[in-house]
């Protein structure tokens, strides 16, 4: 039986393949064999559904052959924000493979573990099979695979977590760098005000520090401190807004500056 759910559709990745290059249950078992991770087709709906056990736990793939192709790779690239890309990314006919968290993982498509073995699987498959393009469908992302599997595998390994990849990080006319995506890790999005000197390049490697230091550590609840490439930085949570602001500590000159973002 297939099964179908768009909310843990939106928690997973799906896989662009050029035509022709869509892979069906053989050669999506072929390329679990090169992955590191222990991971194994359990079963098939001879739709082009397959549930995919790895970690333990299990995960639903889709849009195999001999499923109809699923054409909608110019609009992901319309609305994606793109990494690891060294020229222009033309989707337009590309077919589209999703991996996403199954059934029984319902109420927990945002704990951690499910994340990080969701994407363990997918950093490994991305490169054992012609994937043309990843995307992140929570942050809205298009990534090259060989990117996605590189900065995935590192922070899985104790690394930093990937800001520039699995969330968009996108810097305003102010200075700010707002996040989408980290919402779906930490319940929060980051907006990320750098020193009025910093270049853009600073401002973004500063805010992609800060969103490590948020999955590693949470959401700060009250008004704390973080020490950024040795800048030092007030954080504080804006509930209503569902926002973690971080400013320079010399220019949080009254608690009010954390409001004024």
């Amino acid at each position: 039986m297939t099964y179908q759910s768009d909310e843990h559709a939106r928690a997973g990745v799906s896989f662009l393949f050029r035509p022709g290059e869509r892979p069906d249950r053989a050669a999506l078992e072929q390329a679990l064999t090169q992955c590191q991770a222990v991971a194994s087709v359990t079963h098939d709906d001879g739709a082009g559904q397959a549930e995919v056990l790895a970690s333990g736990l299990a995960f639903m793939c889709d849009g195999l052959n001999p499923a109809s192709a699923n054409s909608k790779g110019q609009g992901l690239v319309a609305s994606a924000t793109l990494y690891g890309f060294l020229g222009e990314v033309d989707c337009a006919a590309y077919e589209i493979v999703r991996l996403f968290p199954g059934p029984h993982l319902s109420g927990g498509l945002t704990l951690m573990p499910v994340v990080r073995a969701l994407l363990a699987l997918a950093a490994e498959l991305a490169v054992s099979m012609p994937v043309a393009a990843v995307y992140w469908q929570p942050a809205d992302t298009l990534i090259e695979p060989r990117y996605f599997s590189r900065v995935v595998l590192a922070w899985l390994a104790g690394g930093a977590f990937p800001a520039v990849g699995l969330t968009a990080m996108t810097r305003l006319a102010d200075g700010s760098v707002v996040t989408h995506g980290l919402q779906h890790l930490i319940g929060y999005e980051l907006t990320f005000r750098a020193s009025a000197l910093d270049s853009d390049a600073v401002s973004l490697s500063g805010a992609a520090a800060a969103v490590d230091h948020l999955v590693r550590e949470g959401a700060p609840k009250p008004l704390s401190e973080l020490t950024i490439a040795r800048q030092r930085y007030q954080a504080e949570t804006a509930l209503h807004a569902r926002q973690v602001l971080v400013w320079p500590e010399a220019a949080a000159l009254t608690a009010g500056t954390a409001t004024a973002f």
